[in-house]
């Protein structure tokens, strides 16, 4: 008997609670990839995967001319660049800043509070959203109008949409996104504080010299994981916001790559159009994936994954 087989006979009972999410990942997750076949199709639901004719790169070409499609990537590339800069530190410093609360029930009554915007459903955010900052009666305009300011268009000018997708995200993904930075947090041995503490060491030296090194590859990973969403706002988590909050006045600025492919594979049925753009879009999230891990190596030596 093989030594893997040994393993997996012994811990049975945990391989066993693996089987929900193996199945649900091959049905929903590898099963549909059977479908980028229409990529290099004319399909239609009429002849189906095996009788539409080939086109070959096709719908390739296509996009790469359509002056649409470089406009949807520029708005992506924009505000995904955006949402690395503000919305990837901002867990990792809640989290840090959770981390230094001694008082226990204070600190998961925080946790608790900054958790719950995230089962909350992006059409109730942006409608709230959309009432806060309405420019005649939502609280913020009303605010910025009685210290004497000018009441601003925050959802009718397209220059603020990015900036409000980004705070509306930070404000209902923040707690969450910082579980897994205080999951690794929680293992930092706590004898290294004790010591530095004997040594002289105060909160910002211990901070910087124990805390962050020790959560520096959970670190790493996110951000190459977060590198190779740039151009996905799916993967990243931004299309709902943007789908939900966008308006057309914005309209401009909310044109991302997925709403390029929902307009035509779903509203004009251009499924194989649609299909490609996908599939291009995952084949460059792949490659800046495998790349930024590639160049995180390179400068450290070690591999995120």
């Amino acid at each position: 008997m093989s030594y893997t087989w040994r393993r997996v006979k012994q811990y049975r009972g945990m391989y066993l609670f693996l089987i929900p999410a193996v199945v649900t990942t091959l049905l929903f997750r590898y099963k549909p990839m059977f479908g980028l076949v229409m990529a290099f199709q004319d399909f239609s639901i009429e002849n189906g995967y095996f009788s539409s004719p080939f086109v070959g790169l096709k719908h390739f070409t296509t996009f790469l001319s359509n002056p649409q499609f470089y406009s949807s990537l520029r708005n992506t590339l924009g505000l995904s660049t955006l949402s690395l800069i503000f919305n990837f530190p901002v867990p990792i410093i809640f989290a840090l800043l959770l981390n230094e609360i001694k008082l226990i029930k204070f600190k998961r009554v925080t946790q608790t509070v900054s958790y719950l915007p995230h089962f909350i459903s992006w059409i109730v955010v942006s409608t709230m959203v959309v009432r806060l900052l309405d420019v005649n009666l939502g609280i913020v305009n009303n605010m910025i109008a009685l210290f004497g300011g000018t009441r601003v268009p925050f959802m009718r000018e397209p220059r603020y949409f990015w900036q409000v997708v980004i705070v509306a995200y930070i404000w209902k993904e923040m707690g969450w996104n910082s579980i897994i930075y205080l999951a690794a947090l929680s293992g930092v041995d706590q004898e290294m504080y004790e010591a530095a503490m004997i040594d002289g060491a105060n909160r910002f030296k211990t901070l910087l010299y124990i805390t962050i090194p020790a959560i520096a590859p959970t670190i790493a990973l996110l951000f190459v994981l977060d590198v190779g969403n740039l151009i996905n706002a799916s993967g990243s988590g931004l299309f709902d916001a943007v789908y939900n909050l966008q308006n057309p006045l914005v309209a401009e600025r909310a044109y991302i790559i997925e709403m390029y492919a929902y307009y035509e594979g779903i509203i004009y049925k251009r499924y194989s159009y649609a299909a490609a753009v996908n599939l291009a879009q995952s084949a460059v999230s792949l490659g800046l994936v495998l790349g930024s891990n590639g160049l995180y190596k390179k400068i450290t030596g070690n591999s995120v994954y």
